[in-house]
């Protein structure tokens, strides 16, 4: 009796579990490829900084053009150097005046402001000299 039992177990467990294509979190090697496809290929991703748009509306190039506009929007400013590595953004100005120590850290506030304003991604260091 007991073992009429074990066997009608057995084969109500096995023919239970055999249903595996709607079973709940079942992917076979097509879904796992098509998962980063769009349904229409044919439109323009949602995304600017989409990869295939490298150059047209972000990277280096672009970034380091940004910031040289931002800084040069404050009149007597002239971007030298921008250095761009990972999220940081160091950039030297110069200005045509001579500056005491207060005047100097102001301008440093102001260009920097403008640069982070412009280009929020970065961790901004401005650097300014007399010219």
């Amino acid at each position: 009796m007991f073992r009429a039992a074990a066997i009608l177990l057995i084969l109500f467990t096995v023919g239970c579990g055999q249903n595996l294509d709607e079973s709940q979190g079942h992917t076979n090697r097509q879904d796992i490829m098509n998962m980063g496809l769009e349904d229409d290929p044919n439109t323009t991703p949602e995304n600017p900084r989409s990869i295939e748009r490298v150059g047209d509306t972000w990277g280096v190039k672009e970034v380091r053009q940004q910031i040289s506009e931002a800084a040069q929007t404050i009149p007597g400013v002239d971007v030298e150097r921008i250095i761009i590595e990972a999220d940081n953004a160091w950039v030297t100005v110069s200005v045509a005046d001579d500056l005491s120590g207060n005047e100097l850290e102001r301008w440093t506030h102001n260009v920097e402001e403008r640069i982070t304003n412009a280009v929020p991604d970065y961790n901004v260091t401005v650097k300014v000299k007399p010219a």
